[in-house]
């Protein structure tokens, strides 16, 4: 009868070890899923941080524009002439001024 009852422990000792160490090794493939594929793993930073470097690079080159637009304004307030060649470029005339559309004959 005793050595039923230490072999009914043994087995269940053995029992809850192989469920510790199932559960121990269900917790690691968790937490190694979630630190490379999770919502904030390693694969979210990433990509995350490439977006944010190709919004840098976006916002650098608008900002470039942005100056160079804005040299073009100053460079129009400063000379009239050139604003008014830009405005005939559009099409746009002076109060009272006639245009004259000539086709071609062909």
């Amino acid at each position: 009868m005793r050595n039923k009852r230490r072999q009914q422990v043994a087995d269940d000792r053995k029992r809850r070890n192989l469920v510790f160490a199932t559960l121990g090794v269900l917790l690691f493939i968790y937490l190694t899923y979630s630190l490379f594929a999770g919502e904030s793993g390693l694969l979210k930073y990433v990509e995350l941080r490439s977006k944010k470097e190709k919004m840098l690079a976006d916002s650098n080159v608008m900002k470039k524009q942005n100056e160079e637009i804005d040299d073009e304004i100053k460079s129009l307030e400063k000379e009239p002439g050139l604003l008014e060649e830009h405005a005939r470029e559009y099409g746009l005339t002076k109060e009272g001024e006639w245009v004259f559309k000539f086709e071609d004959g062909k």
